[in-house]
């Protein structure tokens, strides 16, 4: 069945497309007034997690040959200590804290698997946190707690981290403090160029959260990184389910637009390691 370019535009990008079905990428170039011949270099980048349905996105990932980047907050791989708040929680209760711990080993051997499939692992700090409004001896620990439990699976060097709610890097001129303990941490930062806004319960229905990312690439008329989530930083084991459901989705409509690169296109200062 094939579609004139008025009906594509009309049903939106929303429609899921069959594999038998070619996404028209005239249509997606029209409908948000991109360059027919230019091709935007981008990256897709995952906060909060990982999560339970990270092997969603690994999979779509591995499908579609795309790398990049975790950054994923340390406590909820960190199962010695979620294990000691349980047994705290729960003391008569020798049940309550074996899935808890299932769970937790589970996202761990998820990370490991991000890294052996080739992906960026980074930093999110230890706890999802406004770090410029703490005191800097709790930022200094959770950045140090962070490098220390995620040493396993961080693979660049200096470690990457990307601060919560890009607090430190938005305000980094009023609050310099955040970037300053950051670096003495030994991590480098890595901000983000767009969004796509998925964390918003609003964006979730529809093509919305495509649209939000086709519509800053092609106004802008640039690349750069994007910010996806993964997980959910209020869920140790939840993730975001409408970013990891309909991930393999937008690729087709997204390739209409940009060329999917490396975070070492755009970010430089750091090397791979293993």
């Amino acid at each position: 069945m094939k579609f004139t370019l008025a009906q594509v535009i009309g049903l939106g990008l929303g429609t899921w497309i069959g594999a038998a079905q070619a996404v028209d990428c005239e249509a997606v170039r029209t409908r948000f007034q991109c360059d027919a011949s230019t091709k935007y270099p981008l990256h897709l980048s995952f906060d909060d997690g990982p999560a339970l349905q990270t092997t969603d996105v690994l999979k779509v990932l591995k499908q579609e040959k795309i790398p990049a980047t975790f950054f994923v907050i340390a406590n909820k791989v960190d199962c010695p200590v979620l294990e000691k708040q349980c047994q705290t929680a729960h003391p008569n209760d020798t049940n309550a804290c074996v899935q808890p711990a299932r769970e937790c080993k589970q996202r761990q051997q998820i990370l490991q698997q991000a890294k052996r499939e080739g992906h960026v692992i980074g930093s999110h700090s230890y706890e999802h946190l406004r770090y410029s409004e703490v005191e800097p001896a709790l930022m200094r620990e959770h950045f140090r707690l962070a490098h220390q439990v995620l040493d396993p699976y961080l693979n660049t060097t200096p470690p990457l981290f990307r601060l919560p709610y890009g607090d430190g890097w938005f305000n980094r001129e009023q609050k310099p403090q955040v970037l300053q303990a950051l670096k003495e941490a030994g991590f480098q930062h890595i901000a983000w160029q767009f969004s796509a806004f998925d964390w918003d319960e609003q964006n979730q229905r529809g093509d919305k959260i495509l649209s939000n990312i086709l519509e800053q690439v092609c106004t802008r008329k640039q690349g750069g990184v994007v910010l996806f989530h993964d997980g959910v930083h209020e869920q140790l084991h939840e993730g975001r389910l409408f970013t990891t459901t309909h991930l393999k989705d937008w690729i087709p409509s997204l390739r209409c637009v940009v060329d999917f690169k490396p975070l070492s296109f755009f970010e430089k200062g750091y090397t791979p390691r293993r």
